[in-house]
């Protein structure tokens, strides 16, 4: 089986438990959280789970399905080039059947294979830019299945089109980019040997065919690069990385990873990655290192590994409840991953009376959030008649702030409210109205979170 491995870049300091550098844990959960580290999966990331509890990746299945009755060795039978290429040479299948053939072998694990923890665990994070080298779309169906926002393509090297003009920033959704074809579209598969020399031909030709413009920019700037399940015997993971990096070398500092039980890049392997790429090679396997990975991307995130659920800070939500709920409960959900205990008017229920309980919770609360539209100014929110009150104990370095949020479109002038400057979003833009409700929104957490993080 060949080696599985990832490879992270970044410099590092400091040591842990399993011999890895505490701060390379940190310092590779901070670029994931800001939307700056690339995840390549390699061709035997996609692993199954087996009748023995063992995982084998999908590509080697699917070669020992095609292999059947062609009598070659274990280890000719687990490369699908070698089987695919030797269908070909022999006569047995054509390339249509051929492709047809690796096609229903997808489909069939698409609904039945139960794929290795660890890429799930792996889907949750935030990466920015997923690259497959699998032929599948697994792992975007893990977005799909947590209705998250995402786009999917594929490099087609039979019929290369234009560029997609691809953009990374904090409003785009993640790519995820099958680099060797898409088995739901049969032209761009990449299966024998001759398919393989077409391929590199084409990523290192012709400009017009070649990998998007607009992807290959996006490794000219410094990033993490976590590299997965690649074999680095193959010779062609050498011309993958020198046609992504050409322009890039300096920018990147590769870490190499085993899976559990697998053995270790070969002494040839290691001198080329060392020399050209400056990989280094830590005695830790890959489940180890996926597993403190997220250990410390949970401690970055607030959500320490412990059972210490303490919030950091008491927030008290005030919004018109007859109109603006769907609105709140919208804000709420940004808000869970924060270490946070919020309130609403709703929780005054049975306590009496409601101006006295919104009193009591300005004493007990360290930020108060307005959800501001036409309706909050309605005579019956029982929180306007003390809007004047709570503008004027707004005092955010006195650990108290006020911060409206600007719900719907409407005009603060000549209300109290209109006198602060922490309204967001930000330039009085309403959360509602444009589309942009979730990216509004998770500013909105994210700034929270900076404030709370300086309560601390």
């Amino acid at each position: 089986m060949p080696t599985d491995t990832t490879h992270t870049s970044g410099n590092t300091a400091g040591s842990d438990a399993d011999n890895l550098p505490v701060m390379l844990y940190q310092n590779i959960a901070r670029q994931i959280r800001e939307g700056s580290c690339v995840l390549f999966l390699g061709p035997t990331a996609m692993a199954a789970k087996q009748p023995d509890g063992s995982y084998i990746p999908l590509i080697e299945l699917c070669a020992k399905h095609l292999s059947k009755g062609l009598n070659l060795t274990p280890g000719e039978e687990e490369s699908l080039a070698q089987v695919t290429s030797t269908l070909r040479m022999r006569n047995l299948l054509s390339d249509t059947m051929i492709i047809a053939a690796v096609q229903d072998f997808f489909q069939k694990a698409e609904r039945e294979a139960v794929l290795h923890p660890m890429l799930e665990q792996l889907a949750d994070l935030p990466f920015k830019i997923i690259i497959n080298t699998s032929p599948d779309d697994f792992f975007a169906r893990y977005y799909a299945q947590a209705v998250r926002d995402y786009r999917f393509d594929y490099y087609n090297f039979r019929k290369p089109t234009p560029d997609p003009l691809y953009t990374f920033g904090d409003d785009a959704p993640p790519l995820i980019y099958n680099l060797l074809g898409f088995y739901k579209k049969p032209e761009s598969l990449v299966l024998t040997y001759g398919d393989q020399l077409g391929y590199m031909n084409k990523i290192t030709g012709a400009q017009h065919e070649r990998l998007p413009d607009s992807l290959l920019a996006a490794f000219n700037v410094p990033r993490f690069y976590l590299f997965m399940g690649f074999d680095f015997e193959d010779w062609r993971l050498r011309i993958l990385f020198d046609a992504l990096f050409r322009n890039a070398r300096n920018n990147i500092q590769p870490f190499a990873y085993p899976l559990k039980g697998e053995p270790d890049a070969g002494p040839h392997a290691k001198v080329f990655f060392q020399g050209e790429f400056r990989m280094e090679f830590p005695k830790v396997d890959m489940e180890t290192f996926i597993s403190n990975l997220l250990v410390h991307f949970q401690q970055l995130d607030g959500q320490a590994s412990g059972d210490d659920d303490t919030p950091q800070a008491d927030v008290l939500i005030l919004h018109n409840e007859a109109t603006d709920e769907e609105g709140c409960k919208a804000l709420l959900s940004h808000l869970r991953p924060l270490k946070v205990r919020t309130w609403t008017l709703r929780d005054a229920l049975g306590a009496g009376d409601v101006t006295t309980w919104v009193r009591q919770k300005l004493d007990e609360c360290q930020v108060v959030l307005p959800l501001v539209s036409a309706d909050f100014f309605d005579d019956s929110n029982p929180a306007l008649p003390l809007l004047d009150e709570i503008v004027r104990r707004n005092n955010p370095r006195a650990r108290f702030l006020v911060m409206p949020v600007l719900l719907k479109a409407v005009s603060m002038d000549g209300t109290a409210l209109g006198q602060l400057k922490t309204t967001r979003p930000l330039n009085r833009q309403a959360v509602f109205g444009d589309n942009q409700e979730d990216k509004h929104l998770a500013d909105i957490a994210e700034t929270l979170k900076k404030y709370i993080d300086t309560l601390a």
